[in-house]
């Protein structure tokens, strides 16, 4: 997203749009809401790529549920390592307040 302006607030982390989930069928367990989606094509399922984001230079990908009182619990999930560095273990990454 090359028109995209980082906030000058220090404590701003990742800006990320979500969409509606068009392949998401009832009582399935896909992502009720997803990424948009990118101009590269999959070549495999003809379908476009999400649009990822990176956080600390790591490659991030958010989807989201909405719950039964339609709250939205949204996840979060690491997609790549950044920067060509392997991955550290779990055990050696500081413990998140919440």
């Amino acid at each position: 997203m090359a028109d995209f302006q980082k906030p000058k607030d220090p404590n701003w982390v990742a800006t990320f749009s979500l969409r509606r989930n068009a392949d998401k069928a009832p009582g399935d367990n896909r992502p009720d809401l997803v990424l948009t989606d990118s101009e590269k094509i999959n070549a495999k399922t003809s379908k476009p790529y999400r649009k990822n984001f990176t956080i600390e230079g790591v490659w991030m990908e958010a989807s989201a549920y909405i719950q039964e009182d339609k709250s939205i619990k949204i996840t979060i999930k690491r997609t790549g390592t950044g920067n060509g560095a392997t991955a550290s273990p779990q055990a050696a990454r500081p413990d998140l307040p919440f």
